[in-house]
C-alpha cells in the first residue's frame, strides 16, 4: 500500500496544505488540497474519495477535483462518506449557490458521480478493504482503517477519544502497520482541544499511541501550522509527525 501525503495541516498558511492523503494513486482520503497540489492529469486518476467529515479544511478542493474529473470525457468518481456528511454537502455546498449542483454538472451521465453512504460495513474499494468508524468530532465524522494484503493503516480524521477505535485496532493485531492520528494543538491547549474535539500529543498518545507503539508506526498529523514547533516539542518518544510531501510504503 502506497500512502502519499499531499497535505496534512489543520489550517491554511503559506507553505502548508490541508488534509489530502492519496492511497495507491487513485483513492483520496479527504479533499483539502489535492487539486491545489496535484497535476491535473493525476487528479483524473482519482476514482474514489473518502471524506472523514464536512469541515472546510477537509473538503476545500472537492469542487475543483470534481470539476476536473467530470469535465473530462470519461471521468467518473465515487464519494464515500457518512450520510450526514453527504446531506451537508448537498445542502450547503453543491446547492447551486456556493457551487453548482453536483449532479447537474454530469448532465445526462449522472452515473459518473456517485455519493455513497459508507456505513459501518467493510467496503471493498479498488481492492482495498475500508472500515469506517464513527469519530468523536462532529455529527457524521468518521475515522478509516484501510487494509491491503493483510496490512492495515488507520487514519483518525478529526476526533477526540473514541473507545471503539481502540477495540478495532486491537483486533487487527500485528497487521496494523501505521496510525495517523490528528494532533491539532500543543499540550498547553488541552482545554481548547477538548472543546473543539481535537487532540494534543499527550492526548493522542494516551488514546492510541501507547497501545500500538512497537507494532505500528504512530504519526501525528493535522497540526495547526502556527503551533507546529510546540507540537513537535510535545511529541512523546515513539511518535513521529508529518508536514506534507511524505510517501510511505506498507
Amino acid at each position: 500500500m502506497r500512502v502519499e501525503i499531499l497535505g496534512c495541516s489543520g489550517s491554511v498558511m503559506k507553505g502548508f496544505n490541508t488534509t489530502s492523503i492519496m492511497v495507491n494513486g487513485s483513492l483520496l482520503i479527504d479533499a483539502g488540497s489535492a487539486a491545489t497540489i496535484m497535476e491535473d492529469k493525476d487528479v483524473l486518476n482519482i476514482k474514489d474519495i473518502l471524506l472523514t467529515h464536512s469541515h472546510i479544511d477537509h473538503i476545500k478542493d472537492l469542487p475543483f477535483i470534481l470539476e476536473s474529473i467530470l469535465s473530462s470525457n470519461n471521468g467518473s468518481v465515487c464519494i464515500w462518506a457518512s450520510q450526514r456528511t453527504i446531506d451537508t454537502l448537498e445542502e450547503h455546498v453543491f446547492n447551486g449557490l456556493i457551487w453548482p449542483d453536483a449532479q447537474e454538472l454530469t448532465g445526462e451521465q449522472g452515473h459518473r458521480l456517485n455519493f455513497k453512504a459508507i456505513g459501518n460495513v467493510v467496503q471493498d474499494i479498488q481492492g482495498l478493504h475500508v472500515q469506517a468508524i464513527e469519530a468523536n468530532h462532529i455529527p457524521g465524522a468518521l475515522s478509516f482503517i484501510v487494509e491491503e494484503n493483510g496490512k492495515s493503516v488507520f487514519f483518525s480524521g478529526d476526533t477526540m477519544f473514541n473507545k471503539g477505535v481502540v477495540e478495532h485496532l486491537e483486533s487487527i493485531g500485528n497487521g496494523l502497520k501505521a496510525c495517523f492520528i490528528e494532533t491539532s494543538f500543543p499540550d498547553r491547549m488541552k482545554d481548547l482541544a477538548r472543546r473543539s474535539r481535537h487532540l494534543t500529543p499527550s492526548m493522542a498518545w494516551e488514546w492510541i499511541g501507547a497501545e500500538v507503539h512497537g507494532n505500528a508506526l504512530v504519526v501525528a498529523y493535522h497540526i495547526k501550522p502556527r503551533y507546529l514547533d510546540e507540537v513537535i516539542a510535545d511529541l512523546p518518544n515513539g511518535m513521529e509527525y508529518i508536514s506534507g510531501g511524505e510517501v510511505f510504503e506498507f
